[in-house]
């Protein structure tokens, strides 16, 4: 990383000092940039500045406006990155995706989707299924991910998420040319699989137009979500209208709690050995948030264990839990 910037914004710089202020976040950005390797449409969302605005203040004609506005925004958005930079110093890096005995499960059924299968994946928030998810795309080639939202429960906002994760931007039509447009791009694909995250969202009409794909295309469908799209399953079971669509959901996979040996995967993915802070990790994932919940509650330990420079220990992750869930610190 660049050189970490003074605290500048805590006086007033005018006339030849102004100039050199504005001249060095600026060229700090164009550092910082190309370091990232980042678009000027990203160093925009960063900083605030529109990209056409960058452009022009870190290109070679520079830019005729306001420039000490921007290098303002420039300098605040500097000391954040300094601030986080000191943050990380000291923190243990935040593992990224890590096998756990029900990420293997979810994945197995992933795998069985494949096959041309529609399997129903049921788990208890904070168990790693959309990490999971993510991780199983990345390593599959025809596998795309479409996360339902409540705004999404309906037949056309559900086929335009769907077209999204698809990589049709921006469809249009009648719900019956959208569908076609979906099974287009699905039946060309072989051993394809649709994942659709948050199946929670979708009314019983949305998912048994999901159900008309598979039918259509024998592509795989994988649902996820919590226990709600397990009991609207269930209902249309009980539908004659809708049974079509749960009799063909191959496997069923209810996780409603994490698994023994979970606590242990995260424990080895964060280099925990004490087996008092093992022992007390186990504890919070079987708890609401669960393995989502032990990950933020290791990472508020090590802050706090940071903050006294002593190595991490149960307590710290015992008050960190406090902390997050507003509780005493258990004994």
């Amino acid at each position: 990383m660049a050189t970490q910037p003074q605290k500048v914004l805590e006086s007033t710089i005018t006339g030849e000092e102004d100039s050199t202020f504005i001249n060095e976040q600026i060229e700090w950005l164009k550092v910082h940039r190309q370091e990232l390797q980042a678009s000027w449409s990203d160093v925009a969302n960063w900083t605030g500045i529109p990209s056409g605005t960058l452009s022009q203040l870190c290109g070679p004609a520079g830019y005729s406006g306001n420039r000490r506005k921007y290098a303002d925004m420039i300098a605040v958005y500097r000391q954040t990155v300094a601030a986080q930079a000191d943050i990380n110093i000291d923190l243990p890096e935040k593992p990224g995706y890590f096998e756990t005995p029900t990420s293997k499960a979810i994945t197995q059924y992933l795998h069985w989707g494949q096959r041309g299968r529609i399997v129903l994946i049921v788990t208890g928030a904070g168990l790693g299924k959309t990490e999971t998810a993510r991780h199983f795309q990345v390593n599959n080639a025809g596998t795309w991910i479409a996360t339902m939202t409540p705004s999404t429960s309906g037949i056309m906002p559900m086929q335009q998420r769907v077209l999204k994760s698809l990589g049709e931007k921006h469809a249009v039509g009648s719900p019956a040319g959208l569908s076609e447009m979906i099974c287009d791009v699905l039946r060309k694909r072989k051993h394809g699989l649709l994942i659709i995250d948050e199946a929670q969202h979708l009314s019983i009409k949305a998912l048994e137009e999901i159900r008309s794909w598979y039918d259509e295309t024998g592509v795989g469908i994988a649902l996820m979500g919590n226990e709600r799209v397990q009991q609207s399953i269930d209902g249309v079971s009980r539908a004659a209208d809708f049974a079509q669509l749960f009799s063909r959901i191959g496997l069923r996979l209810p996780r409603p709690t994490a698994a023994p040996g979970d606590a242990e995967a995260v424990a080895a993915a964060w280099g925990v050995e004490d087996p008092g802070m093992i022992d007390f990790l186990r504890q919070i994932i079987m708890r609401p948030g669960a393995i989502r919940g032990a990950t933020f509650a290791l990472e508020v330990a090590h802050m706090l264990a940071v903050a006294q420079n002593t190595k991490v220990n149960t307590l710290h992750l015992k008050k960190a839990f406090a902390q997050l869930s507003n509780t005493k610190v258990m004994a």
